[in-house]
Formats: structure tokens, C-alpha cells, sequence
């Protein structure tokens, strides 16, 4: 019997949203390179013989501009269409079932690995599937960084107006130079692997006003770090000690 993954239609939601949100990216930089290029071309012609002999040129140069117009403001259009439907829903839900709930589903393929799990409870305002999936993410993330087993430690606490949850492992850690490349879309340098689970990690604390930061581990290691304001907290600063690199839209 195939076991249902009681994360898997907000893990579905979450990778859609986040290829819509890089394509939209990529696509209006790309358009850009486009009107800046139709531009210059218009600059360089618009005084030569061949705009005088043929109007045509002219004209369509400025086919180009309004068609990429176009087609940004429909690429636009998809992301606020894919946005408006109904995928979350927004809670007061313990952060400790959601680190609990992201351990027990968390998907570990090697043996020798398992989850250390030690966490207070606190009350946030939020998803509670999304909470948990985000955590799963960062559970998977190190899991995979430890080649030949180790324990990937789960750790939750109230700090101040704000809740913290940390994931750490043991593996050879993340150089400086390389915390940035991790964070883009579609890296990753396990193969079968999306490359989304820090972007989707990153994006779910956003929505609910918290952060997603990555640091080094003690003794060794990486740990990242989400913090999210407790349930009638707002938006409260983070606070000290939570990380510097936070991964980008």
C-alpha cells in the first residue's frame, strides 16, 4: 500500500509557485534586453537613408516595443492569476506540531541518519501545512548533507515575540563564497533534485513576516534558521544571532 505524503498537495503548490516566480524573473529580463536593444536600434536608424526610403523600418521597431510590452503584461497577468487561487489557509496552529509533523514525514533515503527533535511550543498565524513543509525542506536539505549517517538536530524555541526553529547537521558545511549560489532557484548538485527547498523554505517564512537565514554550525556543520512572529506578535524584529544570509525572492 503507497503511503500518502500528507504534505504533498502543499510540496505541489509551493514548487509550482516558485517555477511560476522565476520564470516571471527570467522572462521580464530577458524582455528588457529586448526594449533596450529595439532602443538602440531605433537611435542608431532613425537618421539613416533606410528609414527615409522604407517608414516600414520604423514601424517595425516599434512592433517589437509593444509586443514585448505585451507579453510582460501577460506574463504578469499569469503570475496574479496562479496567486488568487485559493491554495492556503491561515491559522492559529502550534509551531510545535509543525516541526513535529515535518520530522515524521521528512523523506531520508540513506540509512544511518536520523532526527534529533527537541522543541517548546508557541502559537503563530499561519498555514500549518506550508509551516511544516518549509521545515521538512531544511530537514531534507541537511539530511542530504551528511554522507554516511549523522543526526540532524530539530530545535524550537520562544525567543522573545518570536518563534525560532533550527536545523542543523554535521556535514562539511557551506564555504562563505558559496552561501548565495545555494539559495538560487533550481541549484542543487544532487541529481533528481529541483533545487527549490531553500527557496520555498525562504518563501513561506516571508509570507508570514518571519525570515529564512543559513549560517555555519557548531562545531561543524550549516544551520538554518526560520523565525516567525508569534501569534498576535506582528511583525517583530528578528532577534540577535539568527543568521546573515537570507536567500533571495
Amino acid at each position: 500500500m503507497i503511503r500518502r505524503d500528507p504534505l504533498g498537495a502543499a510540496e505541489q503548490a509551493a514548487t509550482a509557485e516558485e517555477i511560476v516566480a522565476t520564470l516571471r524573473h527570467d522572462l521580464r529580463n530577458c524582455f528588457g534586453t529586448i526594449r533596450n536593444a529595439a532602443y538602440f536600434i531605433q537611435r542608431k536608424v532613425a537618421r539613416e537613408q533606410v528609414c527615409r526610403d522604407d517608414p516600414r523600418v520604423a514601424q517595425f521597431i516599434h512592433v517589437i516595443d509593444e509586443e514585448v510590452i505585451a507579453a510582460s503584461a501577460l506574463v504578469d497577468e499569469v503570475v496574479v492569476g496562479s496567486r488568487a487561487r485559493p491554495l492556503r489557509r491561515t491559522v492559529s496552529a502550534s509551531a510545535l506540531d509543525c516541526v513535529r509533523a515535518a520530522a515524521a514525514c521528512a523523506r531520508i533515503a540513506e540509512a544511518g541518519i536520523r532526527v534529533d527533535v527537541d522543541a517548546a511550543d508557541g502559537v503563530v498565524e499561519l498555514d500549518p501545512d506550508e509551516l511544516s513543509l518549509a521545515v521538512r525542506c531544511l530537514v531534507e536539505n541537511a539530511a542530504e548533507a551528511m554522507e554516511g549517517g549523522g543526526v540532524v538536530t530539530l530545535r524550537g524555541s520562544v525567543v522573545g515575540a518570536r518563534y525560532r526553529i533550527e536545523v542543523g547537521d554535521t556535514g562539511a558545511g557551506v564555504p562563505e563564497a558559496e552561501i548565495e549560489a545555494i539559495t538560487r532557484p533550481f541549484y542543487t548538485t544532487k541529481p533528481g533534485h529541483l533545487g527549490l527547498g531553500l527557496n520555498i523554505a525562504g518563501r513561506v517564512a516571508r509570507r508570514y513576516l518571519g525570515t529564512l537565514t543559513l549560517g555555519s554550525g557548531v562545531p561543524r556543520g550549516t544551520r538554518a534558521c526560520i523565525e516567525l512572529p508569534l501569534a498576535g506578535a506582528g511583525s517583530a524584529p528578528a532577534a540577535p544571532g539568527a543568521g546573515a544570509a537570507e536567500p533571495t525572492p
